[in-house]
């Protein structure tokens, strides 16, 4: 793939870091650079099941997905969260890559957040943790996903112990043609500075931001996304609270994609939903809205 460099000046250091590359030539439509998402219906899945539902209505496991997300929403470009995975065995492996090829779909990402902390300062525990996340990695690969979004650590974690297992990680998952992605998802990369440093110092080849338009602080969310959105693979088009009448009131989501698309983005928006807080409304259509506001913006 051809990229350019980049530099980024930020705290006092320059950055060369590698854009991530041009891939709007193979999109036919805008519907091409949207992907979905099982975040989006965590309810309706058992692993994910809030207290306050004392059923699931529509239970879905990750086969259904592709078919479903086909069918209801036209989408082709699917999501994994690591949480909705009932194993990583074969067996199950086989089953989701048989699901993914039947529904002609292709699975873009998958989020790992299972337990492991990659910025630990304990020896045992980083080297405990770079084990699994290559096990996820192995089991990643063999669905033919595009990418793998990886955390790089805990907040309270050793940016120095970091960028040595991130390294590790993308040599990896280089070896296993994914591309490596981190995400401003709640861990040591929440400071964007950082986010940068640990990318930049553990490649930079291979690893790109999935910006996450949900999760930085509101009142410096844009500031914040501008200084990952160059270097983004994907987009983590989420968006967080509904009112009643199906309006989002938590930021400009609109604002949001028109900012990526200014810093250059073209690539995919995996479009998500996420609430600390339980939320009774219909998720297919608030799936609806997402693809119709990207769709506007993009």
């Amino acid at each position: 793939m051809n990229r350019r460099s980049f530099i980024f000046k930020s705290s006092g250091l320059v950055l060369t870091a590698w854009l991530a590359p041009t891939l709007s030539m193979a999109y036919q439509n805008k519907m091409d650079r949207i992907g979905m998402g099982t975040v989006l219906f965590r309810y309706r899945f058992k692993q994910t099941k809030p207290e306050e539902m004392s059923t699931i209505k529509n239970e879905l496991t990750l086969p259904d997905i592709p078919a479903y997300y086909r069918d209801r929403f036209k989408v082709k470009n699917v999501e994994f969260w690591s949480t909705h995975f009932d194993s990583i065995e074969q067996p199950y492996l086989d089953k989701l890559k048989a699901s993914l090829k039947a529904a002609k779909s292709q699975l873009i990402n998958v989020q790992i957040d299972t337990a492991y902390n990659l910025a630990a300062t304990d020896e045992q525990e980083r080297l405990k943790s770079l084990q699994h996340v290559k096990q996820w990695i192995d089991a990643v690969a063999f669905l033919g996903s595009t990418a793998i979004r990886v955390n790089p650590g805990r907040g309270n974690g050793s940016v120095e112990k970091s960028i040595q297992s991130m390294k590790e990680v993308n040599n990896y998952a280089m070896r296993k043609k994914l591309v490596l992605l981190t995400e401003n998802h709640f861990g040591i990369e929440m400071d964007a500075d950082k986010h940068l440093q640990i990318n930049q110092a553990a490649g930079p080849k291979n690893i790109y931001t999935l910006p996450d338009f949900g999760n930085y602080p509101h009142n410096t969310m844009f500031q914040s996304l501008e200084k990952i959105l160059p270097y983004a693979y994907l987009v983590s088009a989420k968006a967080d609270e509904f009112n009643s009448n199906m309006e989002h009131i938590s930021y400009d989501f609109d604002k949001c994609v028109r900012l990526s698309e200014q810093h250059g983005f073209k690539g995919i928006y995996s479009v998500e939903q996420w609430n600390r807080t339980f939320q009774d409304i219909d998720y297919e259509k608030v799936g609806d809205w997402l693809i119709e506001h990207v769709k506007n913006n993009i």
